[in-house]
């Protein structure tokens, strides 16, 4: 019998992301910062673009050392003379592949970061907050709930995936409870949770709605809908 040999199995090499950044923002005062040396101003332009429209950036010092020849460590040393500076600001650490910080560019050093951080878009947000704010709503929406054996949850889902009337006045009446907000259930609200139910209200997509109204609340102090009437044109049920 002939023999042969396998051939060696393809190198498949990524290839590196193409940088599309043009130009970088920024702050104005610092053209006339005589504190500012030229090593520290070229790691503020480093720094600044990398930042979002919202002046969040997460940028970590081993890409910032690369982008000014020099090493991380030296890198690190001027994003603290930044912030020391007041020109950056640390939102919060975070581990989103590699350790960093998530950093804010102060244009406008009048804004306190906690005022700020009120107006930004959730889309605006770097990943490991957004998910930090999704947590945050579910906990805002489940924060009474009892430890409970999620087998016992999974049976319950697979033998009724369906909400009653009773099941969805209870969930928002119990959202609104934890979040502090007063609503009262209309004749007109309940026949438009009869209408929902009747068309097949499941309880993921009911919740998965609840959460991302009390985000919205929560993040943007978005009024919650005040008729239920509101999820069944959300939910194109009605």
């Amino acid at each position: 019998m002939q023999s042969f040999e396998l051939p060696e199995p393809p190198k498949i090499t990524k290839e590196k992301p193409v940088d599309k950044r043009m130009y970088t923002v920024v702050p104005i005062r610092a053209v006339n910062d005589r504190r500012i040396r030229p090593a520290a101003m070229r790691a503020l332009l480093a720094v600044c673009s990398f930042a979002n429209r919202a002046g969040l950036c997460w940028p970590g010092h081993e890409n910032v050392g690369k982008m000014l020849g020099v090493t991380r460590q030296a890198a690190g040393r001027q994003v603290k003379k930044l912030v020391e500076m007041g020109y950056l600001k640390k939102v919060k650490n975070h581990t989103h592949g590699k350790t960093a910080q998530i950093l804010r560019v102060i244009y406008d050093d009048s804004i306190s970061t906690t005022d700020h951080m009120d107006r930004v878009k959730f889309e605006d947000l770097p990943p490991t907050l957004q998910v930090w704010q999704q947590i945050q709503a579910d906990e805002l929406l489940h924060k009474h709930k009892e430890p409970f054996n999620i087998v016992a949850v999974t049976a319950e889902k697979n033998e009724r995936s369906y909400l009653s009337v009773d099941d969805v006045m209870s969930m928002w009446k119990k959202a609104c409870a934890s979040a502090g907000i007063v609503r009262i259930v209309t004749a007109e609200d309940r026949q438009a949770v009869v209408s929902m139910c009747a068309a097949g209200l499941s309880r993921e997509a009911f919740e998965r709605v609840l959460q991302q109204v009390f985000a919205d609340w929560q993040q943007y102090r978005r009024e919650p809908p005040h008729r239920l009437a509101w999820f069944a044109a959300r939910l194109a049920l009605a």
